[in-house]
C-alpha cells in the first residue's frame, strides 16, 4: 500500500478505525485466513497442553488484537500526545529514572512485539526528558516504511536501522539516550545467536543487544506492554542488569527471554503469533550461522 493511503487512514477518527479493525479481523481470520497455518502451528507448539478449542479461541483473539494494533499504529501518526497519554500508563517509570542515573547515562530497553510497541515509544518520549532511539528493521513496503519512520519521529525519537545500530550507539555513547530494541523477532541467517528454550521449544535470539550492552556498559531494562481495554495499555518495566559487563551475552539474553516468555504467558493473545518465529530449526540455523 502507498504512503498516501496510510496518511489518509490516519486522518480518520479512532472510532472509525476500530470499526474497520473489527471487520478486518473477521475477514483475515475467516475469509483470507491470513497466515492461519503459522498462527495455529505457533500456538500448538507454544501451548501443547491447551485444548484445541481453547487454542482456536486464542487465535481469534489474536486476530482481533492484531488488527486493532495495526489501526492504532496508523492512528498514532496523527493522535495528539494528550490522547496517547490517557491511553498509555507506565506503571513504574522510576525504574528508568534510577537506571539512567536520572538521565546521566543511556539505558538499553529491550521489549517485544506485544501490546502496542509503537505507542510505547511515544509514552517513553513523553515521560522521560532524555533523547530516545528506536532500532528497527526496514519494512519491505516503501510506503509503509516511510510512514512508520515519520510516526516514530513525531515526538523526538531517532529511528536507527538495525544494520547501523552498533556504529550509531557506539558513536553516540556519551549522549544519554533510551535505546529501544524489539528483540523477539527471528534472527537472520548470518547473525550471531543464542539458543534457549522459549515457549516450549528451542529458540534463537539475536545477541546484538547483549553485545552492545557489554561493549558500552549501558544498563539494560525490559519493557512489556499489556492491553487493559481496547486502545488502553499498561507498560511494566523490569531490570535485566545494571552491570552488563559482569554478565556474559548469554546471561543477558537468558534474562530477556525469561521475562519475554512470562509477559507472553500473562497476555498470550497480544503477541505477534503470525510471525514465522521458529522458521529455522536448531541444526539448520547452526549450520547456516556457525553459532554454537
Amino acid at each position: 500500500m502507498s504512503y498516501w493511503f496510510y496518511k489518509g487512514l490516519a486522518r480518520l477518527p479512532l472510532s472509525s478505525l476500530y470499526a474497520l479493525s473489527s471487520a478486518a479481523a473477521w475477514l483475515i481470520a475467516h475469509v483470507f485466513r491470513y497466515r492461519l497455518d503459522v498462527v495455529q502451528s505457533n500456538l500448538a507448539r507454544a501451548f501443547p497442553d491447551l485444548p484445541e478449542q481453547t487454542r482456536a479461541a486464542l487465535a481469534l483473539s489474536f486476530y482481533r488484537h492484531f488488527t486493532d494494533t495495526t489501526v492504532e499504529i496508523i492512528a498514532g501518526h496523527k493522535l495528539p500526545m494528550a490522547t496517547l497519554r490517557e491511553r498509555m500508563v507506565i506503571a513504574n517509570p522510576e525504574l528508568l529514572d534510577d537506571m539512567s542515573n536520572h538521565y546521566q547515562q543511556s539505558v538499553i530497553v529491550m521489549t517485544l512485539h506485544q501490546g502496542n510497541w509503537e505507542w510505547m515509544l511515544y509514552a517513553a518520549n513523553d515521560r522521560f526528558p532524555m533523547a530516545s532511539a528506536a532500532v528497527y528493521k526496514r519494512l519491505h513496503n516503501a510506503g509503509a516504511d516511510r510512514f512508520s519512520l515519520e510516526s516514530r519521529r513525531r515526538f523526538g525519537a531517532a529511528p536507527i536501522e538495525m544494520r547501523s545500530a552498533a556504529r550509531d550507539i557506539v558513536k553516540q555513547r556519551r549522549t544519554p539516550r533510551l535505546i529501544f530494541m524489539v528483540a523477539d523477532q527471528s534472527p537472520g541467517k548470518r547473525e550471531r545467536v543464542h539458543w534457549t528454550p522459549f515457549l516450549n521449544q528451542p529458540t534463537a535470539f539475536f545477541s546484538g543487544a547483549a553485545a552492545l550492552a557489554r561493549l558500552t556498559g549501558f544498563p539494560v531494562a525490559f519493557a512489556s506492554c499489556e492491553r487493559t481495554a481496547r486502545g488502553y495499555y499498561r507498560i511494566q518495566l523490569e531490570e535485566i542488569t545494571r552491570d552488563p559487563k559482569s554478565l556474559s551475552e548469554e546471561d543477558i539474553i537468558e534474562r530477556y527471554a525469561r521475562l519475554a516468555e512470562a509477559a507472553i504467558q500473562r497476555s498470550p493473545a497480544a503477541w505477534l503469533w503470525s510471525n514465522r518465529r521458529w522458521k529455522h530449526p536448531p541444526a539448520q540455523a547452526v549450520a547456516e550461522t556457525g553459532a554454537d
